[in-house]
């Protein structure tokens, strides 16, 4: 069963992204969103890499951009049809906020 976790909040700020990837299994699906796109450049990333295919983690592009977030090559950026588009192609979606 594939999950869609939906991560908004960065982890300066919270603890939801260290909680998020500790119930992240190999089929999941992991997009960063709204400020957790400051996670992009947080350690944690790394850990979210180890479980997780690269294709498997992306972020909103225009909320990147809107706070002058910068993508890390190994990061898909996606728009938002295409995170609807994910939450159809996935099981379940749980929303970390």
């Amino acid at each position: 069963m594939s999950i869609l976790h939906l991560v908004r909040s960065s982890q300066f700020n919270s603890s939801d992204f260290l909680q998020c990837i500790g119930v992240l299994t190999p089929g999941d699906q992991l997009v960063l969103l709204d400020d957790a796109c400051y996670n992009l450049h947080h350690p944690l990333l790394i850990a979210a890499q180890e479980k997780l295919f690269p294709q498997k983690i992306a972020v909103v592009t225009s909320h990147a951009q809107a706070r002058a977030v910068t993508l890390p090559e190994t990061i898909t950026g996606i728009s938002m049809t295409e995170l609807v588009h994910l939450t159809f192609n996935n099981d379940s979606v749980v929303t970390w906020q």
